[in-house]
């Protein structure tokens, strides 16, 4: 992505789930597993847009406490632009909107540059890791396995 787009940050909308799962590959089903959540009342997920484009998004866990931002996705031909930086302060902006006082984000051990945008956002190491190996869908369709190893970074909101 060139300069700097007007991003457009804000909860997914009935109206946005097939749109965003077209770009979706056959068989993953994130965006109608992130919408159920949404309407049980579980989680938000936050969708920012370019123009028509989804570029990227972010889910709220609001059954974890603190809160925890996951799944934070920005788009290959999108990073650099600011997309992340966006997501994190519609985030933040939600959550103290809804009265929150900390929001958590999970980084991947050896994610080295997630790691540098949320510690330059304030968000602070808490030496809490978690691993976990789960299934997921790939861009080409295929089901595959992961193990990833992250660390609890959290923050005070203003």
């Amino acid at each position: 992505m060139t300069g700097k787009a007007l991003i457009d940050v804000r909860e997914l909308a009935a109206s946005d789930v097939d749109r965003i799962e077209a770009d979706e590959p056959p068989g993953r089903g994130f965006v109608r597993e992130m919408w159920r959540l949404q309407v049980a009342g579980d989680s938000v997920l936050l969708v920012a847009w370019v123009g028509e484009v989804p570029v990227g998004s972010g889910q709220l866990d609001l059954r974890t406490s603190p809160v925890e931002l996951k799944n934070l996705h920005v788009r290959a031909d999108s990073r650099g632009g600011g997309i992340g930086t966006a997501l994190v302060a519609a985030a933040e902006a939600w959550m103290r909107a809804c009265g929150h006082a900390r929001l958590s984000i999970g980084v991947a051990v050896d994610n080295s540059a997630a790691r540098r945008l949320y510690e330059r956002l304030g968000y602070v190491a808490t030496g809490e890791f978690s691993t976990v190996t789960y299934a997921y869908v790939d861009d080409e369709g295929i089901s595959r396995t992961a193990t990833e190893t992250d660390e609890l970074l959290v923050k005070t909101l203003d």
